[in-house]
């Protein structure tokens, strides 16, 4: 639940008899003056009675810096009168504090003695009561003075992107997966809260800078961007819980560290705006072209971001834009306003221009599509899968890494064979690679980035060094497909311990060793897919293979245990068991079996179809669909499922 404030009018026996127009009349400094007062007078419900009381910034609230004579620093805020409700602003720090819980880098919101979260205080000298928090203090620079300072787009300027990036991700992710407390409550900054009639900061088309022509020019493209807008929709992959005033300002770097400030706007909206408000005032200039560049790497090493939603960046740039202009007209006698607004209109006015120019150029489409059917074709765009055991062009490894690149996917292969592990970017059909030199070009041809490098799923340190391969590469990976595995025919009273261990170490331990590596990137990226290849033969057994079916069973078991303890991680874990399958490993299997029962390969191979309804063994591709099926959304509510691909074949006893 919310702990949230109380009330306290300080010097009662004066009659608060200043109005807010009078009070926002005063120059700048003695509306800080007289705010500051306020806040000092509050500063006892923290137990701070003696500090020294600077001005950070005024702008919607009054933001102090507090250096109480006892030690330590914090930061003050009074804020602006009627603005958020004291629920919405509980929430916020709520949020918050849970961000800087789960590692990622924000204020500590400060209780007073008695736990509150803020407190509500009113001076004769300030005509609103106001709400008064006190945060943990937040070193660093912003990134919009380091930029200021540098004077170019340079290496600096792109590498502070692409962590704002990566931040703005990390964020995303874990609002996606978070669940609010009893009470919560933030803005929605749609196209209704953004530039709607009863929008959060007013009516933009209201300000009296606008000329006649210039207020006809954004009418129309506000009514252009509110069909492009709710025409994208609010789905979990594009709207939710955001920061809400990712500005270079807000994001203070200290070393190799990013911390983001100032959550007053923060609320549900659409995950693109962050990025578009970190945009906005870089819109026109050189440097536009690069921070769009650094912010796409970084979130896109995070966070998947397809070129679907990425199309809308324009359009939400121009959104922010409106937002400000509403901001302005409605705050007009702010200096703070006054200093911006001319500005403000020259520079929206541009871009819906250049918004209505781009849209008059494109061509319309005369093409239908059913209401049913998917926006894109690709619903793995901007995911990245590592599949193991995916060297043989007749394998189920390989067969499921082209169909996942079939929809979109970024692919990292691997499977145990001689070569070193490298390290550098890879691939694209590098000849570094020899093992995969075939297989690598037919993955490419889905337009999407690969990557092949050998690994024993059995060696830790060839585990290790793969995954930090693929982190460096692609940011992380979202599906693993648990294809390696090894397979041999043995009476159960002739099978050594050593086989059985060599068994259980390549099918099982491989298995382990290779999530457990991946599990925090997953984490990081907010969520995944674990599809584990156990065998029919985990449902069930058959003679002479004993030593598979002990660790086959051990893999469904795995799977579910896992998927009960990563589902709250966003993390789905499913097993797919395959009958008779028609690979190389396959043949091997066939073999031994004639081996064992006297009979041709041909005859053990036919025999073995004979069990299933179908009459026929697999093909790689048959259970490489079934993968894909679950790496994608329409498996969203399966987890923990081991599903046969069998053709019905009976798993004995």
């Amino acid at each position: 639940m919310l702990n949230w404030m109380k009330n306290k009018a300080e010097d009662k026996s004066k009659e608060n008899a200043t109005d807010p127009n009078l009070f926002y009349a005063l120059h700048q400094n003695q509306q800080v003056e007289r705010l500051e007062k306020i806040g000092r007078a509050a500063l006892g419900e923290w137990d701070i009675n003696d500090a020294d009381v600077t001005l950070i910034k005024y702008r919607e609230n009054a933001v102090f810096k507090v250096e109480p004579a006892k030690g330590g620093r914090f930061a003050m805020r009074v804020h602006r009168a009627n603005y958020h409700s004291d629920a919405e602003l509980a929430s916020e720090l709520v949020l918050m504090d849970a961000l800087r819980q789960a590692g990622i880098a924000t204020p500590q919101p400060i209780t007073t003695l008695e736990g509150l979260q803020f407190v509500t205080y009113q001076h004769s000298e300030v005509p609103e009561p106001r709400q008064i928090d006190i945060l943990g203090w937040v070193d660093g620079v912003s990134i919009g003075a380091i930029e200021s300072q540098s004077g170019k787009a340079d290496d600096h300027f792109r590498e502070n992107h692409v962590m704002a990036g990566q931040l703005a991700a990390q964020i995303h992710n874990f609002t996606e997966r978070w669940t609010p407390p009893a009470g919560f409550t933030r803005r929605h900054w749609d196209e209704e809260g953004l530039f709607g009639d009863d929008g959060h900061f007013g009516c933009f088309w209201e300000y009296e800078l606008l000329s006649d022509d210039q207020r006809s020019l954004l009418l129309d493209a506000r009514e252009k961007l509110r069909g492009e807008l709710s025409s994208f929709g609010k789905s979990p992959d594009r709207y939710g819980l955001t920061q809400g005033d990712f500005l270079p300002e807000n994001l203070l770097k200290e070393g190799d560290t990013l911390r983001i400030i100032d959550f007053d706007d923060c609320g549900f909206g659409w995950h693109l705006m962050d990025l578009a408000t970190s945009l906005f005032f870089l819109a026109g200039t050189p440097g536009m072209e690069t921070a769009l560049e650094g912010l796409l790497e970084g979130y896109r090493s995070r966070r998947p971001l397809p070129d679907e939603h990425l199309a809308l960046l324009p359009g939400m740039i121009l959104a922010r834009g409106f937002s400000y202009m509403a901001w302005a007209q409605s705050r007009a006698e702010t200096e703070a306003a006054k200093e911006l607004g001319p500005a403000l209109v020259e520079g929206v006015c541009a871009l819906a221009s250049e918004y209505l120019a781009d849209a008059a150029a494109t061509p319309p489409t005369t093409e239908t599509r059913p209401a049913s059917a998917p926006k894109t074709p690709r619903p793995l765009a901007g995911k990245v899968a590592l599949i193991t055991g995916a060297r043989s062009a007749r394998g189920m490894g390989f067969a499921t890494a082209l169909k996942l690149a079939e929809a979109g996917a970024d692919i990292i292969m691997t499977a145990r064979t001689s070569g070193q592990i490298d390290n550098r970017l890879a691939v694209t059909g590098d000849e570094r690679f020899k093992a995969f030199e075939d297989l690598v070009p037919q993955v490419l041809a889905h337009k999407v980035r690969c990557m092949a490098l050998p690994m024993d799923v059995s060696n830790p340190e060839q585990v290790k060094a793969v995954v930090a391969s693929a982190v460096e590469t692609f940011g992380g990976v979202d599906i693993l497909f648990n294809n390696a595995g090894t397979a041999f025919a043995s009476a159960f009273t002739e099978t050594t311990s050593e086989e059985f261990q060599n068994a259980f170490n390549i099918n099982v331990m491989g298995m382990i060793e290779v999530s457990q590596a991946i599990i925090t990137s997953m984490i990081e990226r907010g969520g995944g897919n674990i599809i584990n290849n156990a065998s029919i033969y985990g449902l069930g057994a058959a003679p002479f293979v004993s030593a598979y079916v002990m660790a086959k069973h051990a893999i469904v078991g795995l799977t579910k245990t896992m998927a009960l303890e990563l589902g709250e991680s966003g993390i789905r874990v499913n097993a797919v068991c395959p009958g008779m399958v028609l690979t190389e490993m396959g043949d091997k299997e066939y073999e031994m079996i004639a081996g064992l029962e006297g009979c041709s390969f041909e005859e053990a191979r036919d025999a073995l179809a004979q069990q299933n309804a179908l009459k026929r063994g697999a093909q790689p591709e048959e259970v490489a669909n079934v993968v894909t099926f679950l790496a994608t959304d329409s498996a969203s509510f399966m987890t923990g499922v081991a599903l046969p691909i069998s053709a019905g074949q009976p798993a004995g006893l």
